[in-house]
């Protein structure tokens, strides 16, 4: 094994989170290999061994290895005291984005909060882009909208002063998507419409499919599901987009919506059944059990009203009242179309 010194096994650490931050995945996997080879002596110089598991546990992330992420998480745990400012940045930053992929905002936005307040001691102003893109992505998962859209603005004020052309693109698909919650339909559409084109040009299938699956997401919120389904089809045809596990996972979730919405019945259980395997598959629990949910709702098995409420207390004790919000009017639509009454109000006044 040729010898690398410490100051190039750090450069190489950083290179490898610019190539997560950049979706360069092929290059971060061929560092992540060489840097394996370094693990045994990396292991005795703890400050350089806590920056590779850092890293490690951001790639995981990005790539959707959840098997390790709680057990390297808890590693990383005990050992938070021993980090340098630095490291504390990364560790609070990247446990915010796993939390919140976990569906547990409340840490998840604690988690952020803490490590906004190492953010300076960086003195570096595309990780502060980057740190802000993605903090604007949890604000905007939790329906606060005016802190998500500060976080972005700030994000691509800074992307633009850099040059940075392809990442005020992805801040703009959190920008519209914002302005969909705002109920600035017309502005979101334009927005997207032009992120499609660029997207095509650079062909970039991966992110094609998450732009398509918002898109469609927006049309859905404007109750126009033949359109969003389209979006969300043209999304799942395209095998790349297998590999944004969450977002392909939840387009499903969202296609199984629209079908139901169009009394698509049929096709909808069709796609509940693949939307389950992939949601126990990567460990995606709150999509499962709304999964669950609407799979009993539409197969009205017997006493699906009392295992769906059993189902919707398990979103409660996670706190998942977004999610809970739309589900349940779901659910209570459901009832009423029915003239199911009794039911339908006692769904809705669970959200």
């Amino acid at each position: 094994m040729n010898f690398m010194s410490d100051k190039s096994i750090k450069k190489l650490l950083h290179s490898w989170y610019t190539m997560l931050k950049h979706r360069h995945f092929s290059k971060a996997e061929e560092m992540k290999t060489t840097l394996l080879k370094y693990k045994r002596r990396l292991s005795k110089k703890q400050e350089l061994y806590l920056h590779y598991q850092l890293m490690l546990f951001r790639h995981q992330l990005w790539m959707n290895q959840n098997e390790d992420l709680e057990k390297l998480k808890h590693e990383l745990m005990q050992h938070k005291d021993q980090m340098n400012e630095e490291l504390q940045y990364y560790f609070y930053f990247f446990l915010g984005l796993y939390e919140s992929l976990k569906s547990d905002q409340h840490d998840a936005i604690h988690y952020l909060e803490k490590a906004e307040e190492k953010l300076p001691l960086l003195n570096d102003e595309l990780e502060e882009a980057e740190f802000h893109f993605r903090t604007s992505g949890v604000y905007y998962n939790n329906r606060y909208s005016l802190l998500s859209i500060r976080h972005v603005q700030t994000a691509m004020d800074i992307f633009a002063k850099h040059g940075d052309v392809h990442s005020i693109y992805r801040c703009k698909i959190v920008l519209a998507l914002n302005f969909s919650d705002q109920k600035k339909y017309e502005e979101a559409e334009a927005i997207f419409n032009e992120i499609i084109e660029y997207v095509k040009m650079i062909d970039d299938q991966e992110l094609l499919g998450i732009v398509y699956y918002d898109a469609g997401f927006i049309q859905s919120r404007q109750n126009r599901h033949k359109e969003a389904l389209e979006y969300f089809k043209k999304a799942l045809r395209l095998p790349a987009y297998r590999k944004s596990a969450h977002s392909y996972v939840s387009c499903l979730y969202e296609t199984v919506r629209s079908c139901f919405k169009e009394n698509l019945t049929d096709e909808g259980m069709r796609y509940i059944q693949k939307g389950l395997k992939e949601a126990v598959d990567s460990q995606f629990d709150l999509l499962r059990i709304k999964f669950q949910i609407l799979f009993l709702l539409y197969s009205q098995t017997p006493k699906a009203d009392e295992q769906i409420a059993n189902l919707v207390t398990c979103l409660e004790r996670k706190e998942a009242w977004v999610d809970l919000e739309d589900l349940l009017a779901d659910v209570s639509d459901f009832y009423k179309k029915k003239g199911d009454f009794e039911r339908a109000a006692f769904f809705i006044m669970r959200g």
